[in-house]
């Protein structure tokens, strides 16, 4: 049980009565270690504890407290101290000073041989002379060894209990991205949590681009229970993370001077360059059509598959005459009879001959806005809907008119349909005719995907409705794709390598060769040098898709590395020692294992998928295809699910960093500690995929608005699968894959990645050996692949990549060139792209 406030001194082992005194100060961290100054490795723990929370210090992990004990006599410090896993060069200290912490001296210290995880008792007196006493726990310890504080409790006798302020304010307030020259304004709380009045005499050292704007607290006494606001500002100048500090400066005298980190991110102004009509079209509008004419759209029925160019903007299309704000709806669009089906792949068996909910495009209901030629949806990412099977993503598409569709307007926009719950995505086109008040039939097809299981063609039209009606915060939806069609990067088709470096003899054909990856389960590849992407693919079954820099693709796990290691060393960087800590400290349901399993195992183990915990090692995938983990894992919708089997699926088999197995579950596991550990630093809103990785890293990147999403658990936890369930557009591929591997992990000069662990992800740090995966020379580190080669110039060297399920490389040549290829016919091979990378710039220096 807990200790009460009333607590009985023992004196002595030959007295039969307890006498009571006065508590002082008391804490059994169920409440955390917000009552202590900390340093280092600090957290607290439920599973080694006497109840509820301990103290948990790894490493060099400290807590200390100062408590006025000047009205006080006779008094005694109490507490209980355990340790586990200690070495004979670790040990647990327990101290104390009554000269303001000048010098210490040990109350108790456990070491190796005490280290059974038992809590031992100890009680110290302290010298009536004394008007203060510091109490301070430390731990003198490796990253597997760890210390337990519990129930602190410092009594003595007084007249009355001494009562003290006691200021409770948060540790860090960060204003995210803020674009250059606009203002954020944001509220911190300072709150009394003691008995007496709080005084806060002062605020001090806040800089940069941040401002007081109100100041509430200072020269003011805050009652018991009360709190006072400081309102504070960012107003960024320039580009990039800006941090500072504030201190509250009071009359609390444990925490006197309590500091408030500040942060915050300067980001483009999205309306630099705004253009109300944005890219004006020139043709006469004469456009020769066959396929997809304005009597089809307007009362006939597609029935035929067509060439993919009757979807796209004709070389002579027109000026648009009308301009497009509201929703589109189809009328039944999933009804049976609605279009037409034919299937290429279907391993799963998933349909027959019969009409099922799968040959059939979901209920659509969304809303657009027009900016100049171009139709942008207002709804991006994954839209969840009711339908059995599939989600649109939705895509920016064109406006433009012809002479042949009788005074109306003409759009065509990209979609996809990706699979409820799976990451297979499958590229479809939409067009219609419009005038300011109505619009034409709806015609759709799809004829292309990334999918190794499930290929098809899905076509026809279907009835709709347009319903003008203005479109909230429209003008910001607009500068944002505008500021988004600027950033990207500048693209050539691929055989322009050829002419760019005329001295190096290359043959574009290696890129994406057909003995390295079949042509017709190619997506899309390319090549980036020298601040250009060179792009290739784009075919289709029905012709090059004619919106290729809107071609949505699927991440599988690329994720791995894009996500989960990504936030893992981006955490890394934030909170010192959060790759190593305990699983056990992040994740209950870990805790609780019964078999232990999960003890000593950190995030860093889970995202090298080298947990020591697995069932079959004849090869390392053997786990991971199990039908198993198909119906216990990737098939499960809810989190609870997804988790409990991912914790208790595998025994412990071998030492904790020492031996690799894929399990997409430990990514998962690696992505709930990141959740879970961001939500209790900075509150449950929180969200490691939203903050961690979108607001500080992708929005800097200008990476597209649709692709800042992720499949979710369908509950209301909603936790990011972490190993797979992104999407991309080409050019997110290139600026992701860029600032991982040629950027190291920087943004205009700002580290954002750890750079340590970067540099071991990136297999570069000789001094932290990659894991081996059994396979083809294949080595993993960090959530990043490798394959160990002997390069063009004679050096052997690990050759990074990123790599997804199907057919999926994004390739981090050692010449500082990028080359990467979405396929889907479980085709990973690049050593002829890899030869001809060198022709480019030498390997081996």
């Amino acid at each position: 049980m807990k200790l009460s406030t009333l607590v009985p001194i023992i004196i002595g082992s030959a007295m039969s009565a307890s006498v009571y005194a006065d508590v002082i100060f008391e804490d059994n961290f169920d409440s955390g270690v917000s009552n202590w100054d900390s340093s280092g490795n600090v957290q607290t723990d439920s599973s080694y504890s006497q109840a509820g929370l301990s103290a948990y210090l790894k490493e060099t992990g400290q807590i200390s407290r100062t408590v006025d004990i000047s009205s006080a006599n006779n008094v005694s410090l109490s507490f209980a101290m355990a340790s586990r896993l200690l070495e004979d060069s670790d040990y647990c200290y327990a101290e104390y000073s009554t000269n303001g912490g000048a010098t210490y001296s040990i109350i108790a210290s456990l070491g190796n041989g005490q280290d059974n995880a038992t809590f031992y008792p100890s009680v110290q007196a302290i010298s009536d002379s004394a008007d203060s006493v510091t109490i301070r726990f430390r731990a003198s310890a490796g990253t597997a060894d760890h210390c337990y504080i519990d129930d602190v409790v410092l009594q003595g006798d007084m007249g009355q209990v001494v009562e003290q302020p006691v200021i409770d304010v948060e540790d860090s307030l960060s204003f995210g991205s803020i674009t250059i020259g606009n203002q954020a304004n944001k509220t911190l709380v300072v709150a009394n949590a003691g008995q007496q009045p709080l005084f806060i005499s002062s605020i001090s050292n806040l800089s940069g681009d941040f401002a007081v704007l109100n100041d509430q607290c200072s020269n003011t006494n805050v009652a018991a229970s009360s709190a006072c606001n400081i309102e504070l500002a960012f107003n960024p100048q320039s580009l990039g993370t800006q941090s500072t500090s504030l201190d509250v400066n009071s009359n609390d005298p444990a925490n006197p001077t309590a500091t408030v980190a500040i942060s915050g991110y300067g980001s483009q102004d999205q309306s630099q360059g705004y253009i109300e009509n944005y890219q004006p079209l020139s043709g006469s509008g004469v456009v020769s059509r066959s396929e997809l004419t304005y009597q089809q759209l307007n009362g006939g029925n597609v029935t035929q598959l067509v060439s993919n160019q009757a979807f796209a903007l004709p070389e002579q299309a027109a000026q648009p005459e009308h301009q497009f704000e509201g929703r589109i709806t189809l009328n039944n669009p999933e009804s049976a009879g609605v279009g037409q089906f034919t299937e290429h792949e279907d391993t799963y068996r998933y349909t027959s001959n019969a009409d099922d909910p799968r040959k059939h495009i979901p209920p659509f209901s969304y809303d657009f806005v027009q900016t100049g030629t171009h139709l942008i949806p207002v709804q991006r990412g994954i839209q969840l809907n009711s339908h059995e099977y599939w989600e649109y993503i939705l895509e920016p598409g064109r406006v433009w008119k012809e002479t042949s569709d009788n005074g109306k307007s003409r759009a065509s926009i990209p979609f996809s349909l990706m699979q409820k719950n799976s990451n297979c995505v499958h590229n479809g086109l939409m067009t219609f005719t419009f005038d300011n008040s109505s619009m034409s039939d709806v015609a759709y097809q799809i004829a292309s995907e990334t999918c190794l299981y499930y290929k098809f063609d899905m076509w026809g039209s279907v009835a709709a409705t347009y319903q003008p009606q203005s479109v909230t915060n429209s003008l910001d939806i607009k500068q944002a794709h505008q500021a988004y069609e600027a950033s990207k990067i500048q693209t050539k088709p691929i055989e322009e390598l050829v002419s760019d470096f005329p001295s190096s003899n290359i043959d574009v054909a290696n890129f994406g060769h057909s003995s390295e990856v079949s042509p017709e389960h190619m997506t899309l590849y390319g090549v980036f040098v020298d601040d250009v992407h060179y792009v290739g693919g784009c075919g289709t079954r029905q012709g090059l898709h004619p919106y290729c820099e809107r071609l949505r693709v699927p991440s599988y796990s690329t994720a791995k590395t894009a996500l989960a290691g990504t936030a893992s060393m981006r955490l890394e960087l934030l909170y010192p020692g959060y790759m190593q800590s305990d699983l056990t400290d992040l994740i209950p349901e870990a805790a609780a294992d019964p078999e232990g399993d999960w003890l000593d195992v950190t995030p860093d183990n889970a995202i090298d998928m080298a947990t020591g915990n697995y069932r079959l090692s004849s090869g390392y995938l053997s786990d991971e295809y199990s039908t198993a983990n198909d119906t216990g894992f990737f098939l499960v919708l809810d989190h609870n699910g997804k988790l409990d089997y991912s914790v208790s699926r595998y025994p412990r088999k071998a030492q904790p960093g020492t031996f690799f197995n894929y399990h997409t579950t430990d990514t998962y596991i690696a992505t709930v500690a990141a959740q879970n550990f961001v939500k209790a630093e900075r509150g449950q809103s929180a969200d490691v995929f939203a903050d961690i990785i979108v607001n500080d890293i992708w929005k800097p990147l200008n990476v597209d608005l649709g692709t800042q999403d992720t499949r979710r658990t369908y509950d209301s936890v909603a936790m990011p699968f972490g190993g797979y369930g992104l999407t991309y557009l080409r050019d997110d591929i290139i600026k992701i894959t860029k600032f991982t591997s040629i950027d190291r992990g920087q943004i205009n000069g700002q580290q954002m990645l750890d750079a340590a662990e970067l540099e071991i992800a990136l297999f570069a740090d000789p001094t932290s050996p990659p894991l081996d995966v059994r396979s083809d020379s294949k080595y993993y580190s960090n959530s990043v692949w490798s394959k160990l080669k002997t390069l063009p110039g004679g050096c052997e060297q690990h050759v990074p990549y990123m790599s997804g399920y199907g057919g999926i490389q994004f390739v981090m040549l050692p010449n500082d060139v990028i080359y990467y290829y979405v396929s889907d016919n479980n085709e990973f091979a690049w050593d002829l792209a890899l030869q001809e990378g060198a022709k480019i710039s030498p390997y081996c220096q």
